[in-house]
């Protein structure tokens, strides 16, 4: 697996949030980021810099692709990992239009994400 130092996490479920950072912790990520809201890690990528980003599709107040678009338009092209039990279609085609962006489907198990996060980073 590609050596990854740090990561940020998004998600507005506590339980959600809590259940992926410690799914990248076991994945040997060495410092896992959260964050509450996209707002909120927008704030923290303004001072720090991460090797993934992995963002809830749904959240409050903007959504997990109008967070990406924000970050690739502040030109930030740290690769993205997007969760959704149900995303939209729209929403999956905005997207796939982003450089470095993939979608991944909840639930999972453990493999299928690390596997997401390797192919992801290595592309």
């Amino acid at each position: 697996m590609v050596q990854i130092h740090s990561a940020l996490v998004i998600a507005d479920n506590s339980d959600a949030l809590y259940l992926v950072a410690q799914v990248l912790i076991s994945a040997g990520v060495r410092s896992v980021c959260q964050a509450r809201s996209a707002a909120q890690a927008l704030e923290i990528l303004q001072t720090r810099t991460f090797r993934l980003l992995i963002a809830d599709y749904r959240l409050e107040g903007m959504d997990g692709v109008e967070f990406l678009e924000q970050v690739r338009a502040r030109g930030n092209q740290t690769p993205v990992l997007l969760l959704s039990g149900a995303p939209d279609k729209a929403g999956v085609i905005r997207a796939a239009q982003q450089p470095r962006a993939n979608f991944f489907s909840k639930p999972f198990r453990i493999a299928e994400i690390t596997d997401a996060m390797e192919r992801l980073l290595a592309a």
